[in-house]
């Protein structure tokens, strides 16, 4: 099982720099292509589009800025899938990355209480932000699930080809 996104597993964390594509602009990561996919003002959308933006601006920027009116929960995940799907096709040695994974369950663990993108293991292995009892119970852990629904179409590409 594949718990961490760092070292080895480093290309699976969104904010991995290389290009993604969403609607026809390229964003230096999937994270900052998924930030900008939640803005429906071009306007707003274009701040992101920086090749120097580095993630931590484009965070900081994201919580000023008002959201488009129809982004739900589902609407995010398709976004989301969209997104991931891109950084591993237009980045093949990722997407190879991603198909050598093979069957191991890929899950975004964190400590900081993020329940519905990820798993928070702060009951297990406490961080800066402490223990929370919410997080007994398992996240949702959507971004492992698209990692690996990803991994799934990019290997029967691969058998076909």
């Amino acid at each position: 099982m594949i718990t961490s996104f760092k070292g080895k597993y480093a290309f699976l964390d969104l904010s991995a720099h290389c290009t993604v594509e969403y609607e026809g602009v390229l964003y230096n990561s999937a994270e900052i292509a998924f930030i900008a996919s939640q803005y429906d003002n071009l306007y707003l959308r274009a701040q992101f589009n920086s090749a120097a933006l580095p993630i931590y601006k484009a965070r900081e920027l994201a919580k000023r800025l008002q959201k488009r009116g129809d982004l739900t929960p589902k609407l995010a995940l398709e976004l989301m899938q969209e997104v991931v799907f891109d950084k591993f096709t237009r980045n093949p040695h990722f997407g190879e990355l991603l198909v050598a994974t093979g069957p191991q369950r890929i899950v975004a663990e964190n400590n900081w209480h993020e329940q519905f993108w990820g798993r928070c293991v702060c009951n297990i292995r406490p961080g800066k932000y402490g223990k929370k009892p919410s997080c007994i119970e398992p996240g949702y852990n959507h971004i492992g699930k698209i990692h690996m629904l990803v991994r799934d179409r990019l290997a029967v590409v691969t058998l076909a080809a």
